[in-house]
């Protein structure tokens, strides 16, 4: 609880010690794995987790306690490291909830997901429709999404602004193809999976506008408001984050937005200032305290506990 409002933080990474080390993998002309990861470490000023993600997940645990956080949205934020959010998850599943990164392009894309959410029971899968250049609505993805609908999973899609701070630590090129971060691609694919529930981050990541537009024709796609937004910077209209919010609130409603903090390495650890920001703003706009409850914690545990109207 922090203030009037209990916090289920829907963007966290998991960023574990097999994370860090399927990244460095993908690293050209590489070092041998131990000394990329110290280079990597000193060049981010970040901590490498020891091998055991339960180890990790304690160390997150005694995170929430400190700050008074509820529940988290665990995201496995790389292909191949499921099994580390599926132990912290199994581990401590009264706190954590857990989504996986899939690669649409992989050969075990159905093998895996229906192994994680059917056997597994992670709740969520991210999509990164322009780092691996292709659209969200590429007819490819309608087996996953058919998959998704059965099992009743969140579908997390990254639009917008891209930026992976680990790969630049690690030294590997983001190359991504803008053509598929426009917002607007969801438009088809939620209206065809009605009953798929599709979050969009970060208030689309400077795709504002676009995302406002989905949230119209869509009432199964969300928002989250994950991390500093420093996209807005980048607006010609330089917007602040109480004008976002309001707009937001005018179109998704509070039913559909979702309280993030995007927090992932260590020794930073959580990023309390953006849950104190927003918490404060929330209160300073008079947005009534039932609708503060739905961003801060009733709407991430509606959609994964699976109570979502």
């Amino acid at each position: 609880m922090i203030g009037l409002f209990k916090i289920f933080d829907a963007h966290v990474h998991f960023y574990s010690n097999s994370y860090f080390r399927f990244l460095v993998k993908q690293k050209m002309n590489r070092l041998d794995i131990n000394t990329e990861l110290k280079n990597l470490a000193a060049r981010g000023h970040i901590e490498i987790p020891g091998e055991d993600p339960i180890a990790l997940a304690k160390r997150w645990i005694e995170v929430m306690d400190k700050w008074k956080i509820e529940r988290l949205i665990l995201f496995g934020s790389i292909p191949g490291d499921e099994d580390s959010v599926v132990k912290a998850v199994q581990a401590f599943p009264q706190r954590f909830t857990g989504f996986f990164t899939v690669d649409p392009n992989s050969n075990v894309l159905m093998e895996n997901a229906e192994k994680r959410l059917k056997q597994h029971k992670l709740r969520g899968i991210l999509l990164y429709p322009s780092l691996y250049h292709i659209s969200v609505a590429d007819p490819w993805l309608d087996p996953l999404y058919q998959l998704c609908e059965e099992t009743g999973a969140v579908v997390f899609t990254q639009f917008g602004r891209l930026t992976m701070k680990t790969r630049d630590y690690a030294g590997i090129p983001l190359v991504v193809d803008e053509q598929y971060s426009n917002p607007k691609d969801l438009i088809p694919l939620a209206k065809k999976y009605p009953k798929i529930r599709f979050i969009i981050p970060h208030f689309g990541a400077g795709k504002f506008e676009e995302t406002l537009e989905v949230g119209r024709a869509c009432p199964n796609v969300y928002v989250d408001t994950a991390g500093s937004n420093s996209w807005m910077a980048e607006q010609a209209s330089k917007p602040d984050l109480r004008q976002i919010l309001q707009k937001t609130l005018q179109v998704f409603g509070a039913g559909r937005i979702l309280f993030g903090s995007d927090s992932g390495m260590f020794p930073r650890g959580y990023r309390y200032d953006i849950v104190d920001n927003q918490t404060k703003l929330v209160q300073e706009m008079r947005i009534p305290i039932a609708d503060g409850k739905k961003i801060f914690y009733e709407n991430a545990a509606a959609l994964v506990d699976g109570t979502a109207s």
